[in-house]
C-alpha cells in the first residue's frame, strides 16, 4: 500500500444513500474510529443498528483531492479524547455513563465537566437534584 494513500471514515446517513467520507489522519485512525463507533452502540444494546453496521460505518480510500483532505481532515489522534456524549442532569449521566465514554457534563450556572468518571459527574449534579 502506499504511503501516499489518504482514508476516511465513511457514513451514510440512510441504507440506500451514498457514503459520505471524512478525512482520517492515517488507516489505523479511521479504523479506531470505527471500532469506537460500534464499542458505542454495542454498550447502547442497539442491536437494529449493530445489525446493519458495516452497511452504514466503514474504512474507505478517500476519494477526493490530497488538499481536500488536508482541510477537512477531522479523525486525528485527539479526537478520541473527545466527549461522545452531552449530559443535562445526573439522570442522563446515569444512564450514559455505563457506555465506558467520554461526556460533556453541563449545568446552568456552570463551566462544562468533561469526564469518564461518574462520581465526578454526581458530585458535579450534586446530590440527585435536576438542573
Amino acid at each position: 500500500m502506499s504511503k501516499s494513500t489518504l482514508w476516511a471514515v465513511a457514513m451514510r446517513p440512510e441504507g440506500y444513500s451514498p457514503f459520505k467520507q471524512t478525512p482520517a489522519a492515517s488507516k489505523e485512525i479511521a479504523e479506531r474510529a470505527v471500532e469506537r463507533y460500534r464499542k458505542m452502540h454495542e454498550k447502547e444494546g442497539n442491536n437494529f443498528f449493530l445489525e446493519i453496521f458495516d452497511d452504514v460505518i466503514k474504512v474507505q480510500k478517500w476519494h477526493g483531492t490530497r488538499k481536500d483532505h488536508i482541510k477537512k481532515l477531522f479523525y486525528v489522534e485527539s479526537w478520541f479524547t473527545q466527549a461522545m456524549y452531552q449530559c443535562f442532569d445526573l439522570k442522563t449521566a446515569e444512564r450514559v455513563f455505563k457506555f465506558d465514554e467520554i461526556v460533556n457534563c453541563y449545568k446552568k450556572g456552570s463551566s462544562p465537566l468533561v469526564t469518564r468518571n461518574f462520581d465526578e459527574a454526581k458530585q458535579f449534579y450534586g446530590s440527585g437534584a435536576e438542573t
